[in-house]
């Protein structure tokens, strides 16, 4: 019992830019009745179930990025830990990955432990799987909390749902979130622990922040997603979407939230 709530504190998704580790796939057979879905010998019963959640997943995807897939979607299925293990460092932290060359990667522990998650974790993946087929696998052309912020709210929190709202409302009122860069750095990669957070609450307000935008006008955010998969650099396309950067909009974003909650204060004079 006190193993199975480590792995479910723990599970989550993972994307790997590298080919850190370097595993062939030649092993994995083509599910019958999907070839869209490959399994480890002894899945295919975690096969099958993928491949009946997989037209959903699909059109549950192209709906939130506006577009169609640029490429076939497969899945690989692990039937064993260590086949996950192999393909992905750190493993015992994630229950599913997208690794070099876009390859959708699920392990065993999210069929056998966390079977809820399921779905809405293959969303996740697939939004970066749909993303990395347009712009090249997860690309440094738009922020790591965009790109992750994109698949929760793709998958209606999955991926997020670790961190509650409530938590994360707790949290920006205590002056505990994430804030864009004034101008993006296509460089360099910003993880949650530079801002001092957990990667699921980067993960929650990532998504709340991007929810946000959709809410105060669909139409601008579609043209947001639409510029950046058509290759439009990020700080182009948020602020001729949006009329200003991402940092502002963030801060406007939090501020709001942060003053709505009991423990919120004004901002500390400068001495």
């Amino acid at each position: 019992m006190v193993l199975g709530l480590v792995v479910l504190l723990l599970a989550g998704c993972a994307v790997y830019p590298t080919r850190d580790a370097v595993v062939d796939f030649v092993r994995f057979e083509t599910l019958a009745v999907d070839e869209r879905v490959r399994y480890e010998p002894g899945g295919q019963a975690y096969a099958t179930l993928v491949a009946e959640l997989l037209p959903a997943a699909i059109a549950q995807v192209e709906a939130a990025h506006y577009q169609p897939f640029a490429g076939p979607v497969i899945v690989y299925v692990c039937a064993t830990s260590n086949c996950f293990d192999q393909r992905v460092p750190g493993a015992v932290r994630f229950t599913a990955a997208v690794i070099h060359e876009n390859r959708v990667l699920l392990a065993p522990r999210l069929f056998e432990s966390e079977p809820r998650r399921l779905y809405p974790v293959l969303v996740h993946e697939l939004s970066h799987l749909h993303l990395g087929q347009r712009l090249g696998h997860y690309t440094m052309r738009v922020p790591v909390w965009f790109h992750e912020g994109l698949a929760s709210l793709a998958a209606a929190s999955g991926g997020a749902d670790l961190v509650t709202e409530d938590d994360a409302r707790r949290a920006i009122a205590r002056e505990q979130y994430f804030l864009p860069d004034a101008a993006h750095d296509e460089t360099r990669r910003k993880y949650a622990d530079q801002w001092h957070l957990k990667i699921s609450m980067l993960y929650r307000q990532s998504m709340m922040l991007l929810a946000d935008w959709r809410s105060a006008s669909e139409e601008r955010f579609r043209a947001l997603l639409v510029s950046l998969q058509q290759r439009v650099p990020f700080d182009e396309a948020v602020n001729a979407a949006f009329g200003t950067n991402a940092l502002e909009l963030a801060r406007r974003f939090f501020d709001g939230i942060r003053c709505e909650q009991f423990e919120c204060a004004a901002p500390a004079a400068a001495p």
